[in-house]
């Protein structure tokens, strides 16, 4: 509580330190997506509810609070996704639970968020994100920032650092109150479920033995099903006793299938090579003596920022790291053909490396320090003072005390980037501090972040030795010319252009063999792309217009990192409903197809169960389609790991529970194909019946069970969605 009420006490400091801190993921305001002014303010519906713009624009700006102070780069594709799954999902579970007569408290949201129950916040929330500490939700941060947000709130100036916070716990805030509506409507459910004392019998009865089993196997892999033949009247039967039970059968929402066309710009011959004598020319300059590292960094605009810094190889960029121990001062190595990773992809470099300075430097220091800004009047002549004041014997907590940026003890290792970087202005001041007397006093300059003014410190202790290195890495990636991409895009509107529908797309594709006509089916409203390719969102209000037909060409779009262009066409629209037979399911695959294959699959099946039914796992030994087995120690209710197969098999031990010693099962099916077992040994467990536990244990076992997927497959139908949020975001 004392910690709590210090920050209290100085909430603007908490404002400024944190914001400082994580600049480089707040800065900039949150993208304004919806229109305040439009006329319809609805982006879909869940059952009969209506979901509002509005609301879909507050959680985007709370879920950009959230990614900002989490440090997480979310496509937009992505973020659009996330908002109408929470905004949709929280919809359906209110209507749920207003039903059921269930809420959630404000007690029970503390109790989840005082005791670290929130998968959410585990999951989720980043380690750098302060309301979450160690995977638990940080309680006094909170109290901290409320205080903050709703006293500038009530003084009519919110900061936007402060805002920024407070829009990523009401994120976070939403998200746990849907977990817990969540688990609790699960837990009512799945409690449904109770064991009268006969099944809790019976249970103990199964589970309080092991077995020694042969087995023999013919795995659904070698059974062969596509010249069995299939009637139309078997196709016809199979998808009226199936179609009420797969998503396979029926579309749950309007669906359209497009044809798209793309093509992704790169770097041609003559791009790689004028790069390529620019970054020549770059380690030429160096070569000849040029010491402006900045400026030509600057100039040459490097993937690589100069840091001006003596670090150890671990702290330096990993691919010039492998050759730098390898060059000498002032030794230019480059340009270097190379391949890096960039984010979550690789990507192509040109590299000039250059050691500007190699020292031994102690491998940990320990000092302590004050710090005196400009507010202290004459800088040198107060940082004089001070100096001479702690040479002569003064103590240091005690001159310490008068001011505020001061630190008794701080540890300064070369292994961690922060406490180089977040300390020293630059490598003067770094090398004056490291190379100072040990147990004497000394000023020196220093800059960081908004902070100017002197550092008065004494080195208190030093241990190790290391290497470390000021390295120039000037890097660039190679990227296409205006010239090309301008090029590749006249090419490319010159085919899509020629051609007046689908058709003659795919016709002109096939003759020419430039580009390819892809198919993507099943496109719905609350797609976040096309054919997994960035920012091409924005076809989904074009696919899903009422003015678009069957056959049309879109306009062309530029899409993935502005690296690409695309087009579509509409080939078909799926209406909500059973399917019909003739429907496409997949690329060239029609239902009645799926079918087909189905039953000839079960046909397969069944003709492999004859042949193997009152037979003993001895005598299946002779078909070279069947594999044998010694397995021991199988146990009803767990899984039986088939060693060829190297999955675990259920069904093995659920069978053998019910047969005595010596017996042979008849052949049955299971998840890798089709078993015969006999039973080699039984073995008692000699275990202790109690009703009262075995009773629990298998209630336990049916409410895991009970996924949270089964229940909302439930609710998805009571409340069927319709995402709308293209057309406006």
């Amino acid at each position: 509580m004392a910690t709590l009420q210090n920050l209290r006490n100085k909430g603007p400091l908490l404002v400024i330190f944190v914001g400082i801190a994580l600049f480089a993921f707040i800065a900039g305001d949150a993208v304004k997506l919806f229109d305040s002014h439009s006329v319809d303010t609805s982006v879909g519906t869940v059952g009969e509810m209506e979901l509002d713009a509005m609301d879909y624009q507050d959680i985007y700006n709370e879920f950009d609070g959230f990614c900002r102070v989490s440090g997480f780069d979310v496509p937009e594709e992505s973020r659009k996704a996330v908002i109408w799954e929470l905004l949709s999902n929280s919809a359906l579970y209110n209507q749920y639970a207003e039903e059921l007569g269930i809420t959630v408290t404000a007690e029970e949201m503390n109790h989840v968020l005082a005791n670290g129950k929130s998968l959410f916040v585990m999951q989720t929330a980043s380690a750098q994100n302060p309301l979450n500490s160690n995977g638990r939700f940080n309680l006094d941060f909170l109290a901290q920032l409320t205080q903050v947000y709703d006293e500038q709130k009530a003084a009519g100036m919110v900061d936007q650092n402060v805002a920024i916070f407070y829009n990523c716990w009401k994120y976070m805030e939403k998200e746990i109150m849907l977990e817990i509506l969540r688990n609790k409507i699960n837990a009512l459910v799945a409690n449904g479920t109770i064991a009268n004392p006969a099944v809790a019998q019976k249970n103990f009865d199964l589970n309080n033995n092991t077995y020694t089993l042969d087995v023999a196997l013919y795995p659904y892999s070698k059974m062969v099903g596509d010249s069995i033949a299939v009637s139309e009247e078997e196709i016809a039967r199979y998808h009226k006793e199936n179609k009420e039970f797969g998503p396979i059968f029926k579309n749950a929402e309007e669906t359209r299938d497009i044809k798209y066309v793309v093509t992704k710009v790169v770097p041609s011959s003559k791009d790689l090579e004028d790069l390529k004598k620019d970054m020549t020319s770059y380690a030429d300059t160096l070569k000849a003596g040029y010491d402006n590292y900045q400026k030509l960094v600057r100039f040459s605009r490097s993937m690589v920022p100069h840091t001006n810094f003596l670090l150890t190889k671990s702290l330096i960029d990993p691919y010039a790291a492998k050759v730098i121990d390898t060059l000498d001062v002032n030794e230019v190595y480059g340009p270097v053909d190379n391949t890096i990773s960039n984010g979550n992809k690789l990507i192509g470099t040109y590299d000039v490396y250059m050691n500007i300075e190699k020292a031994m430097i102690p491998d940990t220091l320990l000092i302590r320090a004050i710090t005196i800004d400009t507010t202290a009047g004459d800088l040198e002549a107060k940082a004089d003072s001070l100096v001479n004041l702690l040479n002569g014997g003064a103590d240091f907590k005690a001159v310490a005390s008068n001011y505020q940026a001061t630190f008794d003890s701080l540890t300064i290792c070369t292994s961690n980037a922060n406490d180089i970087v977040g300390l020293f202005d630059d490598i003067d001041s770094q090398k004056e501090i490291y190379n100072a007397t040990v147990g004497k006093y000394f000023a020196t300059d220093i800059t960081v972040q908004s902070f100017n003014g002197k550092l008065i410190f004494q080195v208190i202790e030093k241990k190790g030795k290391v290497e470390a290195y000021n390295t120039l890495v000037i890097r660039r990636e190679k990227v296409f010319s205006n010239e090309t991409y301008n090029q590749e895009y006249d090419k490319f509107c010159k085919f899509v252009g020629s051609c007046k529908n689908l058709a003659e797309l795919e016709e002109k594709a096939n003759q020419e063999g430039t580009y390819l006509v892809l198919p993507e089916k099943q496109v719905t409203t609350g797609a976040a792309n096309i054919a997994r390719v960035q920012k091409t969102g924005e076809f989904i209000d074009w696919i899903y217009n009422e003015a678009t037909k069957v056959g049309q060409i879109s306009d062309i779009r530029k899409c993935g990192e502005d690296d690409c262009f695309m087009a579509i066409a509409l080939e078909n629209i799926n209406e909500k409903g059973y399917k019909s037979l003739d429907s496409e399911i997949y690329n060239g695959l029609t239902l009645k197809d799926y079918i087909k294959s189905e039953l000839q699959g079960d046909k397969a099946v069944a003709q492999v169960i004859a042949e193997m039914n009152g037979k003993k796992v001895n005598d299946l030994k002779n078909n070279s389609k069947v594999s044998t087995y010694n397995v021991d120690k199988v146990e009803f209710g767990k899984p039986t790991n088939i060693s060829s197969t190297m999955q675990d098999e259920y069904a093995i031990g659920a069978v053998a529970a019910k047969m005595n010693v010596g017996e042979t099962s008849a052949p049955f099916k299971g998840i890798n194909g089709v078993y015969v077992i006999e039973v080699k040994a039984k073995d008692a467990k000699n275990s202790t019946f109690n009703a009262t536990a075995e009773k629990n244990k298998i209630e336990s076992q049916l409410n895991v069970n009970q996924s949270l997927g089964t229940l909302e497959n439930a609710l998805n139908k009571l409340y069927p969605k319709q995402n709308n949020a293209y057309k406006y975001f």
